[in-house]
């Protein structure tokens, strides 16, 4: 029987998430935090079983929020008959959408072998940030509806509604944040009918 403490890790504590974008030669992370409670994901006790020196990265692309997941470990308990490592990345593939395959870059040269861009390597991830050349004229999808200066920085207001598939694609990255940080809180359905999807209202700074 293996010994719950010794392999079992605090969710919590595991789980780091931060926002990234290019940097001079490598992406730079813009924030980095933990989350408030992560028990809709991992159960009431917040703990994840069959790991030591267990970390979680999720980051996201600061421009279009395209997440990635890293999974690093010193030890992975091995499995006893029906007592087993839980599988990190098929619990989180329920909340963090895994995205269109992408062909992988190898040393500056694109294959064609596919992954799921949100679980694919970190190199991976960090040279689509690193590289995406539309990251600095990107816009928020909707309607301008107001700019204004705060700090000498300049703000926009942008609106748009669920029934646009470029404002579903951005929550539908992101929402995962609302269990982590929201007590009670669960994700907008965004496989509903337009004429449900348009009385939600979603506003981008």
């Amino acid at each position: 029987m293996a010994d719950q403490d010794e392999w079992s890790t605090n969710a919590n504590e595991a789980l780091d998430i931060s926002f990234v974008q290019a940097g001079q030669q490598s992406p730079v992370k813009l924030s980095t935090f933990r989350p408030k409670f992560t028990y809709p994901i991992f159960g009431e006790e917040e703990c994840i079983f069959g790991y030591q020196g267990l970390n979680i990265t999720i980051r996201f692309a600061a421009h279009n929020l395209l997440p990635n997941v890293s999974v690093k470990y010193d030890k992975k308990f091995k499995t006893v008959n029906d007592t087993k490592a839980l599988d990190i990345e098929e619990t989180l593939k329920e909340w963090i959408p895994e995205g269109e395959a992408s062909n992988r870059h190898y040393e500056h040269e694109w294959r064609a072998d596919k992954v799921q861009v949100s679980f694919e390597a970190p190199t991976e991830f960090s040279f689509k940030v690193q590289y995406d050349t539309a990251a600095s004229t990107w816009k928020p999808p909707g309607e301008l509806i107001q700019s204004y200066k705060s700090r000498g920085r300049d703000f926009e207001i942008w609106c748009g509604d669920l029934t646009d598939p470029a404002v579903r694609q951005l929550i539908d990255r992101i929402q995962v944040l609302v269990s982590l940080f929201i007590e009670g809180g669960t994700p907008i359905p965004l496989d509903d009918q337009d004429w449900s999807l348009a009385k939600w209202r979603i506003f981008f700074v």
